[in-house]
C-alpha cells in the first residue's frame, strides 16, 4: 500500500444542541491546515518510518527494490499505473550488501536522512510522509433514540420492505436529488425512475466496507474488496475483511444504491438498480482516549480509521474493476504552499485523472468544517482534485434548518447546512446532507435515514477476537438503520444521481455527465451553489 495523508472521521455531537458543533458529522477530513484557516495548527500524525515515493513519468525503475534498500528503506508496494511506491525505512542493523551486488545497504537513519536518500534515487520526483488515518471521538447526547432515531429490526410488520421511503417522509433526501418515479409509493409517481433506476451502472463505495448481508445492500452487491493491511496498521476492533464493522460505509452505500422491492430492506437509494462495488479503505480502531483500559470499551467507542494509502489504492482498484462512479465521503484540506500539501494535490490529481480517463465520474464530499475555501492557498482533496465533482450539503425544506435546542420541524427554504464547507473554488453542487431538527423515527426529519451495519452474522457486539463477536453500527451495536447528518450523505446521493445519468447515456464521458449535472442543477436563494436535479439532467438531452 502507499499513502499520502491523514484523514479524520468525524462522528461528533456536542452536548449543546444550540452550538453549530451539535451534530453528528459523518465525513472524513485531513487536517493539514494552517492557523489562519482553523485558528490553530492541526497537524495529523505520520505513520512512523513510512513514505510515499512518486516517480517521474509514472515509471518505477525495475531495480527500485535495490535502490530503495540502498537508501535505507524497503519497498512495500508498487503501483505501476501511477508510478507510486510505498516504502518503509529499515530497522537499525549493520550495513549489509544486496544479493549479487557490491552496493552497501544503508543502516537505520533519521527521518530527514531517509527522505533525502529516497529523493536522490533514480527517477524519483518527490517523497512524502505516509500518515495515520485517525478518527475523532463520537460524543452522544444522553437521549440516544432522540439523537440517532435507531430502528432495530423491521420498521412495520414482518415481510415489509422499503417502508422508510414508501410509508414515511424519511426518504426525503433520496427524492430531493431525483430518486423517485415509476409509480413507486412515497414519492412523485413519475420522474427519473420512469427512465432508469441505474441498472448496469457500477458504483464503487470507498469507505469502511459494507454489510454484505444487509437486505438493502446484498441484492446489488457485486464486489467485496478490502485494502486493509493489518500488518501496516493493526486493529483489535476490526478483522480487516470487507465486512463493515463501523457503520459508515453501509450508510453511504444505501443512499447511493439501496435496493428496492420485495425481499429488500426498509430504505431505497437514488439508483436502486445500480451495482455496488465495496472497496474497504477504513477499519474500526480503538479509542485510546476513552479513559478505559479495556480493549472492548475502547473499541466500542472507537471510530473508522486507516491509511490514506488504502484510499488511493482503492481508487485504482475501482478503475480495475470497471466502476462507472466512485463515491468518496473523504476529504483533505491542504496548504498548497507547503511541499507536502503540493505533493498531496499532485498525487490526488494523478489518480483522479486516471479515473476520469477511464470514464469514471468521481464524486467527493466538500467537508464538514464549515469553512469558506475561497482562499487559493488551500485545497480540499479529493473534492478539488482534477475532474472531481465536489458536493456541498443542503437541508430538507420540510424541516428547515434550526439548531436551537428543542426546535421542531417547520417548512422553510433549502439552505446550505451550517457545517458544510463551501467556496467558489470548489466549483461544487449541492445534495442533501441534512441538519437540525432531527425529527422522530418515522416523522418528518432534518436528518438523513440510511442503512447501518449489523456486524458479522451470528455475532454479538465485541472485539472480533473470536467468531462470536464483531462490531457493527458505530456505538449502537448491531443496528440496521440510523439517522445522521453530514456531507458524507451528500456525496453518495450525488453519486446515485450521476449513476442514473450514466445509465441513460452510457456513451457519455465523465466530463459530459458532470457538466450536464452542473447545467441542470436547481438554484435556491439560500444555497450558494445549485442543487443536483436528476430529473432535469435526464430531460436535458
Amino acid at each position: 500500500m502507499y499513502g499520502l495523508g491523514n484523514i479524520h472521521l468525524k462522528h461528533r455531537i456536542s452536548q449543546n444542541p444550540e452550538s453549530p458543533r451539535a451534530i453528528l458529522l459523518f465525513a472524513l477530513f485531513l487536517l493539514l491546515v494552517s492557523p489562519c484557516l482553523h485558528g490553530q495548527t492541526a497537524v495529523t500524525p505520520i505513520v512512523p518510518n513510512r513514505y510515499i515515493v512518486v516517480y517521474r513519468n509514472r515509471t518505477i525503475p525495475m531495480d527500485a527494490e535495490v535502490s530503495t534498500r540502498i537508501a535505507g528503506a524497503r519497498l512495500l508496494h508498487r503501483n505501476e499505473r501511477l508510478g507510486i511506491a510505498a516504502v518503509q525505512s529499515l530497522p537499525a542493523t549493520s550495513p549489509v550488501r544486496a544479493r549479487n551486488s557490491t552496493a552497501n545497504f544503508a543502516p537505520a537513519q533519521s527521518d530527514a536522512e531517509t527522505m533525502r536518500r529516497l529523493t536522490a534515487q533514480p527517477n524519483v520526483q518527490y517523497v512524502l510522509h505516509d500518515r495515520i488515518v485517525t478518527a475523532d471521538r463520537l460524543t452522544l447526547k444522553q437521549a440516544v433514540p432522540a439523537t440517532f432515531s435507531v430502528i432495530i429490526g423491521s420498521t412495520t410488520q414482518p415481510g415489509s420492505y422499503d417502508s422508510f421511503y414508501t410509508a414515511s417522509p424519511q426518504g426525503w433526501a433520496v427524492q430531493q436529488v431525483g430518486g423517485y418515479g415509476n409509480n413507486v409509493a412515497g414519492g412523485p409517481a413519475h420522474g427519473p425512475w420512469d427512465t432508469t433506476m441505474g441498472k448496469g451502472v457500477r458504483i464503487a463505495i470507498l469507505d469502511s466496507g459494507v454489510d454484505e448481508y444487509h437486505p438493502d445492500i446484498a441484492p446489488n452487491l457485486a464486489l467485496n474488496l478490502s485494502e486493509i493491511d493489518q500488518a501496516d496498521y493493526p486493529s483489535p476492533c476490526d478483522d480487516g475483511t470487507p465486512q463493515d464493522q463501523d457503520g459508515h460505509g453501509t450508510w453511504t452505500a444505501s443512499l447511493a444504491a439501496g435496493a428496492l422491492g420485495p425481499g429488500t430492506g426498509e430504505v431505497i437509494g437514488v439508483a436502486p438498480a445500480a451495482t455496488l462495488l465495496n472497496i474497504k479503505v477504513l477499519q474500526r480502531m480503538p479509542d485510546t482516549s476513552s479513559g478505559s483500559a479495556s480493549v472492548a470499551d475502547q473499541c466500542t467507542s472507537g471510530q473508522a480509521s486507516g491509511l490514506l494509502s488504502w484510499i488511493l489504492q482503492g481508487i485504482e482498484d475501482a478503475i480495475d474493476n470497471h466502476a462507472d462512479i466512485i463515491s468518496l465521503s473523504v476529504g483533505a484540506t491542504v496548504d498548497l504552499t507547503t511541499g507536502e500539501g503540493a505533493g498531496l494535490k499532485a498525487a490526488f490529481d494523478q489518480v483522479t485523472n486516471d479515473a476520469a480517463q477511464a470514464g469514471i465520474v468521481v464524486v467527493a464530499a466538500a467537508g464538514n468544517d464549515g469553512l469558506d475555501l475561497s482562499n487559493p492557498r488551500y485545497a480540499e482533496l479529493p473534492a478539488q482534485s482534477s475532474g472531481v465533482l465536489a458536493i456541498e450539503a443542503s437541508t430538507n425544506p420540510a424541516c428547515a434548518q434550526n439548531t436551537a435546542a428543542g426546535a421542531a420541524c417547520t417548512p422553510g427554504p433549502i439552505a446550505l447546512a451550517y457545517y458544510s464547507n463551501h467556496g467558489a473554488s470548489l466549483n461544487a453542487l449541492a445534495a442533501p446532507g441534512g441538519s437540525y431538527p432531527e425529527g422522530g423515527d418515522l416523522a418528518v426529519s432534518g436528518w438523513v435515514r440510511g442503512a447501518c451495519s449489523s456486524g458479522k452474522p451470528s455475532t454479538i457486539d465485541g472485539p472480533p477476537s473470536d467468531s462470536s463477536h464483531s462490531f457493527g453500527c458505530f456505538t449502537l451495536g448491531h443496528t440496521p438503520y440510523v439517522q445522521a447528518i453530514g456531507t458524507s450523505a451528500s456525496a453518495p446521493l450525488a453519486a446515485g444521481a450521476a449513476a442514473l445519468l450514466r445509465a441513460a447515456h452510457p456513451d457519455w464521458t465523465a466530463a459530459t455527465i458532470i457538466s450536464t449535472l452542473h447545467a441542470t442543477a436547481t438554484p435556491s436563494p439560500s444555497l450558494p451553489v445549485p442543487q443536483i436535479n436528476a430529473e432535469a439532467a435526464l430531460t436535458a438531452h
